[in-house]
């Protein structure tokens, strides 16, 4: 295994400039017009490299012999799945559809990749050490230009109409909010893990500016992403503590709270609770317009009710989902009009489109995945995140104390982060700038559980 320790320091340092690609990303797309930017040729790269480590452990390694084998099977049901679409839609992108597929098995292939890897050199190499340092890195890298673009005032705008919020030298808000969540409850672990004493309290930094970053983003899932990390944290910290009664858990516990305090306190002037009010003001005087015109009178005696609508069920689903619930709607449509052998093999890349409405997703991944991979391909794709699932939970049932086991419940947090923001908002499972994240983490989080080792826990 020494010959080969390159491959498992250069597969969980690509994690560290991750957001170095998507700058140089943002570069591209805003002063180079080309139909490939570099983040894709990068991470597509780094893809094939993942394979290749899937091969290089072939014969010493059931996980990779079983990854290998899922993902040909993966890999011919999405060519089943182009060649049906290319006959059944008019017109259809191939080079669109081809470029989406790779996006969806990104996450198939890192993931049973990481697991591959962390199994193999689990007893010769510190994965956790390693990954938390790398995870660590890209987090700072994040946070320091993201702050340091705000206060040079050269932050690129999240929104470009009503809504406030600033996403650094990045390119895609969404994605990078998403990001930012998924590194959030893995930088405050750092915090966990390396302080000892109020006084060095100074270890909570990368998690005081990853929060900041993640705030000031002004989307709900930033704000939400900050007080949920520090929940479970302090959730943990309160269970700990009758567990153990260290000093250190005591100092963590009163920076938690100071923290949650801080969030509280500020939640009402940041820009993701602007932004909500902002989109309750836009529905109310939707809702206002559609009334009929009233009398005077009507005016005099109603004036308060006229101020302020009541939003109904359909409000507050659009506040929560920004209008995906229109597109859901179409999606759900198109899907139970298709005969049945589509219905199977998918609808492939945004279901039907034509040349005047060009293809739109629905921005809800597991929808997004159901629809254009159909329940065959669905169930195949969902396969490694269900036997994973099963894995860790088997083990929480046996050993109720993870409950308090910072790691644990850290990188749970991250995963379960991951998974609903992919349900409510998307660019999780079809991002490969996401994927990575998710991948490792839930990687990690399998194998500290299927092995006992130093090196993983």
């Amino acid at each position: 295994m020494k010959n080969t320790y390159w491959l498992f320091f250069l597969f969980v340092g690509f994690i560290s400039i991750q957001p170095i690609i998507d700058m140089l990303t943002t570069y591209m797309v805003l002063n180079v017009e080309s139909p490939l930017s570099i983040g894709v040729i990068i991470r597509f790269m780094y893809m094939v490299f993942v394979g290749i480590i899937l091969l290089v452990f072939f014969k010493k390694s059931k996980w990779a012999r079983y990854s290998i084998l899922y993902l040909i099977v993966f890999a011919l049901f999405l060519g089943v799945n182009i060649y049906f679409n290319s006959q059944w839609k008019d017109p259809y992108y191939l080079a669109q559809e081809v470029k989406f597929f790779n996006k969806v098995v990104y996450m198939n292939v890192t993931l049973l990749g990481a697991i591959v890897v962390f199994t193999m050199y689990r007893q010769s190499v510190n994965v956790s050490k390693a990954l938390n340092k790398n995870l660590l890195t890209a987090s700072l890298i994040i946070s320091i230009v993201f702050i340091g673009t705000m206060l040079t005032g050269t932050a690129l705008e999240s929104y470009q109409y009503n809504k406030t919020g600033f996403k650094g030298w990045f390119y895609a808000a969404n994605e990078l909010g998403a990001i930012v969540a998924l590194l959030l409850p893995l930088t405050l672990l750092f915090g966990l893990k390396k302080t000892q004493s109020l006084k060095q309290f100074y270890f909570w930094i990368p998690f005081i500016l990853l929060a900041v970053s993640s705030i000031m983003i002004g989307t709900k899932v930033g704000l939400g992403a900050v007080i949920l990390s520090l929940g479970v944290a302090f959730v943990v910290l309160v269970l700990k503590l009758f567990a153990t009664k260290q000093r250190a858990v005591k100092s963590n516990l009163v920076i938690s709270i100071i923290l949650l305090v801080v969030v509280g306190v500020t939640t009402p002037i940041s820009p993701a609770f602007t932004n909500t009010y902002a989109h309750i003001d836009l529905l109310e005087n939707k809702k206002k317009e559609q009334q009929p015109e009233q009398t005077e009178e009507d005016d005099a005696t109603d004036t308060k009710k006229k101020k302020r609508q009541k939003l109904d069920n359909s409000d507050i689903e659009n506040l929560i989902l920004s209008s995906r619930e229109d597109f859901l709607a179409h999606h759900k449509e198109q899907y139970a009009e298709a005969p049945i052998a589509r219905k199977l093999v998918g609808m492939g890349y945004a279901g039907n489109y034509t040349e005047e409405q060009q293809p739109k997703m629905i921005e809800m991944d597991f929808y997004d995945l159901f629809f254009s991979l159909g329940i065959i391909g669905f169930i195949l794709w969902i396969l490694p995140l269900l036997i994973i699932a099963l894995y860790v939970i088997k083990r929480f049932i046996r050993e109720p104390s993870q409950l308090w086991n910072e790691s644990f419940m850290m990188y749970s947090t991250s995963v379960v982060l991951a998974l609903g923001i992919a349900f409510v908002a998307g660019h999780v499972f079809t991002a490969p700038a996401v994927t990575i994240y998710f991948a490792v983490t839930a990687a990690y989080l399998a194998c500290i559980h299927f092995y006992k080792s130093n090196a993983l826990d």
